[in-house]
């Protein structure tokens, strides 16, 4: 792929993003599922989102703007979670966007962290993951990914110039060393906390809380970030480079080992959320009838609700999802419509997300080859979902760090 291609996908992406907000926010607010979330944020209490637990919490920092955008947030997952008419199809797919999303978070936290990136945009991880929290992904994430392309030296790497990958991607041993940590608490802490009330005998008030602490997850994490770098700084000094063995090691070779272990994580999250979910919907009818006998009759739903259609196919555009009463809504209608959107705010955040790393890789990796990468590109997105298929070309382009590196023996002689 020509380097000049970035000059093509930088529009590209902004038509991503343009589409993803008219496709989430443009088409809630014509369902009136919007005018619920919005009418909860000022009711006066107690206030009630039925089917949820009761009362709704409005009140989270005291301070009356920021509760009052705070509780349009909760309302939306509340109305996706804890509908009652909810199928197992929207279960499924809010899992496989929690593996998404983390996966995600954790290649944009990485990529800010990248030497080449220190004092630009694309090193604030927090801004945009704070601004995708409130502005949705499918907005913020293409807009981000067409700055890295016009600003970044990593976009701007020779095919096996390990001398300028080793200037651009390199990321301090501590970053690294904590990052995967980081996500763990920050990220993936909240969301088991938010989706399983009842399994930690959350109240109302608690289950609320942690839907509101949930939508900071950026800011938490780049502070935290932040903190535990300092912290193994100050406390034990600069990481000695060490290869995957322990050994003293040169610089490439140990960033390649050390962002090896971030790189297994986003996979190993893309991929265990993903798999599961796409087996089941992928089972063909006679498959599923002749598997439903053989399940608890608490499961015999889950092989009649995750289909492929239900769980991952969208509402079709202009007419999305049917409409809301905001008075009389019932069990299922919210998660509906809220089901909808997390759909167009995956796809329409998560193709861009592909499209610059086919890029990257396509640009970086020496000899590469379009049809290798292909190949790579339908295994990871069969095994993980387009998440993983970053990670591994992203992993495999980290690669070139090692490249024209003078070993570490040749240079004690």
């Amino acid at each position: 792929m020509a380097p000049v291609a970035k000059y093509a996908l930088v529009p590209l992406f902004v038509g991503f993003s343009l589409f993803g907000l008219y496709a989430t926010l443009g088409v809630l607010t014509k369902t009136g599922a919007g005018l619920v979330t919005r009418d909860l944020a000022s009711a006066p209490a107690p206030a009630v989102l039925r089917g949820a637990p009761e009362p709704f919490r409005t009140t989270y920092t005291g301070v009356g703007p920021v509760d009052r955008h705070l509780s349009v947030l909760v309302g939306f997952f509340a109305a996706l979670l804890d509908d009652p008419g909810a199928g197992w199809d929207t279960s499924a797919f809010f899992l496989w966007t929690l593996g998404q999303a983390g996966a995600a978070w954790t290649l944009l936290l990485l990529e800010s962290l990248r030497a080449g990136h220190r004092g630009r945009l694309v090193s604030f991880a927090g801004t945009a993951g704070f601004l995708f929290q409130n502005l949705t992904y499918a907005f913020v994430v293409p807009l981000y990914l067409a700055l890295h392309l016009l600003t970044s030296p990593a976009a701007r790497l020779r095919p096996g110039d390990g001398d300028a990958a080793r200037r651009a991607l390199f990321v301090y041993l501590w970053d690294l060393a904590v990052l995967t940590s980081n996500v763990a608490v920050a990220f993936l802490a909240p969301s088991l906390l938010m989706t399983l009330p009842a399994a930690f005998g959350h109240s109302a008030a608690q289950h609320y809380g942690w839907l509101a602490a949930w939508q900071l997850f950026p800011v938490w994490s780049a502070v935290l970030q932040w903190a535990a770098h300092r912290a193994g700084y100050f406390l034990l000094g600069s990481m000695v480079p060490r290869d995957d063995a322990g050994r003293a090691t040169t610089p490439g070779v140990a960033f390649a080992v050390a962002v090896s272990g971030v790189y297994e994580f986003a996979l190993t999250l893309a991929v265990a959320t993903h798999l599961p979910v796409l087996a089941v919907a992928a089972l063909p009818a006679p498959l599923r009838a002749a598997l439903a006998p053989a399940l608890p009759a608490a499961l015999a739903p889950v092989l009649e609700q995750v289909t492929f259609a239900r769980t991952f196919v969208p509402w079709p555009l202009p007419a999305g999802p049917p409409a809301v009463s905001r008075d009389a809504y019932g069990p299922g209608d919210l998660a509906a419509v809220m089901l909808n959107f997390l759909q167009y705010d995956l796809y329409s955040g998560s193709v861009p997300f592909l499209l610059w790393a086919v890029y990257l890789h396509q640009t970086t990796v020496k000899d590469a080859t379009f049809l290798g990468m292909l190949r790579k590109v339908a295994f990871w997105l069969v095994l993980g979902g387009p998440l993983a298929v970053v990670a591994a070309l992203l992993w495999e382009r980290d690669e070139v760090v090692k490249e024209g590196e003078t070993p570490l023996e040749a240079k004690t002689k």
